[in-house]
This record gives structure tokens, C-alpha cells and sequence, in this order.
């Protein structure tokens, strides 16, 4: 149990982590898709042997939960963050893709499975809704102050859609029952291979590809590379499926609610992000409402480990 903690804090400061290196890719030349670039190849070479050697183990795997796995985690997912960011600050996406994760693991785990929710985790989701709520609010506001242009509104709807798709992964990663380097390692294959398909036919945006290399940013991208390559390809997909293995889907996703708090301080000197007073009610009731949704401290609450029955 001692180390299921020790990897989901690891795993918040390296999400932390994740959040400024999309929002520094969204205010510079790079694209979305050159920001995947730096999440996945790296990972999908480093980890190609484990994915070659387990192939037997994923080709086990039901299609449904490596699809979803895939989607949540892979390419579709970096590409909905990365595009959220564009138009809103790290607050907002660090705060409704983790911080409203357990609303939505916790609404698949009922939909899918028939979990019971327990009284303090429906306190704790209604919450997290209030907070999503507030955020919208600020988000219409701001639409109706600069007549619709750079509405953040559209970046929250994103958000909440890539905390969705996080949910899926979580619930699919804990049932297909593979080892977090396998995991990781398959997802980084299929999504770097997807994406030098897309970016060679011009589906997507490249900022590299259509420059010379010594035009490229490198200070920039080696940057990109530490935070996403290495600390959320490659440590946090082992750090995060790791706690999943030993604390249950449902723990390990409401602890994503201490993100938000993290990320918009290390935002305030990196970016020069200041939260507004309303966007700090919103970020403040939706880590509450999360961390009461995860009865994390209960001892004998039964949902606390939650975990769906493995493909096997």
C-alpha cells in the first residue's frame, strides 16, 4: 500500500508537469501535434522490447479495453489537452481533466459494473459538479466580455472531454490487467505510428515538419521532451498504473485532485497565470469535492478499492 502512495504523488508532479508543458506548446510555434511527437516517440522506442515481448499478453487483452486504453491515454487524448489549453490557462485544464476524473470513474464504474455509491462519495461528486459549474459561468462571462472571441468556454468543454477519456483508460487499463511498462509501451507504439501517418498525409499540423531542423526550437523541445517523453510517457504511465494496481481505480483517480493546486502555483511564476478569486472558488470545490468523493481516508470503505474483473 506504502507504494501505491509513493507513485500517485510521483505521478501528480510529473501530471503537473504535463499540464505546463501543454500550455507552453499552446503559446509557442509548436502544434499540438509536435507536442505528441515528444510525448510518444521516445517512449514508444525505450519501450518497444516490453511491448514485443508481452504481445502474446495484449493480443489476450479484449479489443474494447486496448481501444480504450487508446483512446484515453493515446494520441485522441494529447491532442484534446493539448488543443483545450489553447484557450484556457493551466488552472482550468489542470483543475476539470484530474480534478473531475472521479466524477466520471465513478459514473462508469455505476454505469458499467452497478457500483454502489456511497453517501460521502455523492456529496463528494455533487461538489465536483458545483465546481465544473462555476467554471462555466466564468467561462460564459468571459465569452459575453470579449463578444465570443477567445472564450475559454470551448477549452473547458475539451477538458471535460479529456477527463472522460481519462476515466475510460483508468477503467480499461485496471481490467486489462497488463503490466504498466506494456501498457505504456503499446499505447506509445500504436499513437506514434498513428501520428507520423497523420502529420505525412497533412491531417495534422506540424510545425517541424514544415521547418528545417535548425530552425527547430530546441531548447524549447527538449523541454517538451523531459516533461512529456520522459516524465509522463515513460515514469508516470508506470507511476500511475502502478497506484492503480495497488490503491484501486477509483483512489488513484481522486488523488489526481491535489494536480490543480500543484500545477496553477508552479504556473503563477512560469507563465504569469494568477488565478481569478471565482477561478480559485471553482479549482478549490472541485479538490474538495474530489477528495471526499474518494472517502480516501475511510478505512472501511468497501469502494475504495474498486476494481472491475480482469479480462482472464
Amino acid at each position: 500500500m506504502f507504494s501505491g502512495y509513493l507513485a500517485i504523488i510521483a505521478t501528480l508532479l510529473l501530471w503537473s508537469g504535463f499540464f505546463l508543458s501543454l500550455r507552453g506548446g499552446a503559446i509557442s510555434d509548436l502544434t499540438p501535434a509536435d507536442i505528441a511527437l515528444t510525448r510518444f516517440l521516445l517512449p514508444a522506442l525505450v519501450l518497444l522490447p516490453f511491448a514485443y515481448r508481452a504481445r502474446t499478453s495484449i493480443f489476450a487483452v479484449p479489443k474494447r479495453y486496448l481501444a480504450g486504453m487508446l483512446i484515453g491515454c493515446g494520441l485522441p487524448y494529447l491532442l484534446v489537452a493539448a488543443t483545450a489549453m489553447q484557450y484556457a490557462p493551466v488552472a482550468d485544464g489542470s483543475a476539470l481533466i484530474p480534478g473531475t476524473l472521479p466524477l466520471f470513474v465513478s459514473g462508469l464504474a455505476v454505469f458499467f459494473f452497478a457500483q454502489p455509491l456511497s453517501s460521502h462519495r455523492i456529496v463528494g461528486l455533487s461538489l465536483v459538479i458545483a465546481g465544473i459549474g462555476m467554471f462555466f459561468v466564468s467561462s460564459l462571462s468571459s465569452a459575453e466580455a470579449t463578444a465570443g472571441s477567445n472564450s475559454p468556454i470551448t477549452g473547458h468543454l475539451l477538458f471535460l472531454l479529456g477527463s472522460l477519456m481519462w476515466a475510460v483508460f483508468t477503467i480499461c487499463a485496471r481490467v486489462a490487467n497488463l503490466s504498466p511498462l506494456v501498457s505504456a509501451g503499446f499505447i506509445s507504439l500504436i499513437s506514434s505510428a498513428a501520428l507520423i501517418l497523420l502529420i505525412a498525409t497533412g491531417t495534422l499540423d506540424s510545425h517541424l515538419a514544415t521547418t528545417t531542423v535548425s530552425s527547430w526550437p530546441w531548447n524549447e523541445l527538449f523541454g517538451h521532451v523531459m516533461l512529456q517523453g520522459i516524465g509522463a510517457g515513460l515514469v508516470a504511465s508506470f507511476t500511475y498504473l502502478h497506484a492503480i494496481s495497488i490503491l484501486g481505480a477509483e483512489r488513484s483517480a481522486a488523488f489526481g485532485s491535489a494536480t490543480p493546486a500543484i500545477a496553477t502555483l508552479l504556473a503563477i511564476p512560469v507563465f504569469g497565470e494568477v488565478p481569478s478569486y471565482f477561478t480559485t472558488i471553482a479549482l478549490v470545490t472541485v479538490c474538495i469535492g474530489s477528495l471526499i468523493a474518494s472517502n480516501v481516508f475511510m478505512r472501511s470503505d468497501a469502494s475504495l478499492s474498486y476494481r472491475p474483473p480482469t479480462h482472464k
